[in-house]
């Protein structure tokens, strides 16, 4: 049984007030009360986990038209794809969609959910952050519907939709191996979301079947410490990385980066050091996205669908939402990636 969201009758009853006080107490900072008495509401209010909203409510058996989007980095194009191929679902069926920015915050994400969850929208498509499924398995049982979008966990039973990341970087370090390259560099942020994890274990099973010993000292790792806010982190990110990697001595002739912007902030960071790529060091980029293309040099890289993935989860949404089945069995999907070759890899054997 799901959990029972509670009224504003309950929080009237709670505070010993009528409800129209609370209405008023809630709604109006402004209202005269008492201190005592506002703070009784408020508190009364907190311990039910109730959040009054201006916004009317929905009639009984009327259809709610709103989903909501939670993701962690909305100035990274890749998630813009996303967010268009959900967006032109939701018109072509009438809904309406809210966009949620964590900016890699867990706190922020979670704010978000329980704002969700006192607005009433019971729709959500999320790309979390969170290391853990605890929090969106408490807000599943009071009601609400997600569909994890480039994110899994252990023994996960939700509804999922992703990349078969570790495949995408088998074919990456394929690629490179292909090319001639033995000495292959991992550049990335931190390893805490699941995609990332995947793309490491590919990189890592890749030259391993190539009789490649990996070695610890091509592995780069760093995360955006100092950077405040910065929503577009991951490109100076890639630029700090390319510094670790010269200054490091490792003597790698190619380098897989965990995604196309961190790959960019590499090439940049590269070339500020005097290092030309490809000519002196191939760099390879994780998703395609638009601007990879007309980066100098265009990048070789991995596509992932990023728009057609936003359909299908806004589809797969949608149908729950409005499936009389509450209980449907879980799904996983693997979208399968592509190489795309350009101009950021040089073939050794040439």
């Amino acid at each position: 049984m799901g959990e029972t969201r509670a009224t504003i009758k309950d929080v009237a009853a709670s505070a010993g007030v009528s409800v129209a006080t609370v209405s008023r107490v809630l709604s109006n900072a402004d209202y005269p009360v008492s201190t005592e008495l506002r703070s009784r509401v408020e508190k009364a209010a907190k311990d039910l986990s109730f959040a009054y909203t201006m916004a009317p409510r929905q009639a009984r058996g009327h259809e709610s038209k709103e989903i909501a989007l939670i993701i962690p980095n909305i100035s990274n194009p890749f998630y813009m794809q996303t967010i268009q191929g959900i967006s032109s679902v939701c018109y072509e069926n009438g809904y309406q969609m809210l966009l949620c920015n964590t900016q890699q915050d867990a706190a922020r994400e979670a704010q978000y959910l329980q704002d969700l969850y006192s607005r009433r929208i019971n729709g959500v498509i999320i790309s979390s952050i969170a290391e853990s499924p605890s929090t969106l398995a408490a807000y599943t049982e009071r009601g609400m519907t997600f569909i994890q979008l480039d994110q899994r966990y252990d023994e996960d039973t939700g509804f999922n939709i992703n990349y078969d990341s570790r495949h995408g970087a088998r074919m990456a370090v394929r690629h490179l191996i292909e090319n001639g390259h033995k000495r292959i560099a991992f550049a990335s942020t931190p390893l805490t979301r699941w995609t990332r994890k995947e793309i490491y274990k590919g990189y890592i099973e890749q030259l391993k079947k190539a009789d490649i010993e990996p070695d610890e000292s091509l592995v780069f790792i760093r995360g955006g410490e100092g950077l405040g806010e910065l929503d577009n982190y991951e490109v100076p990110v890639g630029e700090a990385l390319a510094a670790q990697l010269v200054s490091s001595g490792c003597g790698a002739s190619a380098v897989l980066c965990v995604n196309d912007m961190v790959a960019f902030g590499m090439i940049h960071g590269l070339y500020k050091l005097g290092i030309s790529v490809p000519d002196d060091i191939s760099v390879m980029g994780f998703d395609d996205i638009p601007f990879s293309a007309a980066f100098v040099p265009s990048l070789t890289t991995i596509h992932c669908p990023a728009y057609e993935t936003g359909r299908i989860s806004a589809m797969m949404l949608i149908d729950r939402l409005q499936s009389s089945n509450a209980a449907a069995t879980p799904l996983n999907m693997n979208m399968q990636p592509t190489l795309v070759e350009r101009r950021s890899v040089r073939n050794l054997y040439a």
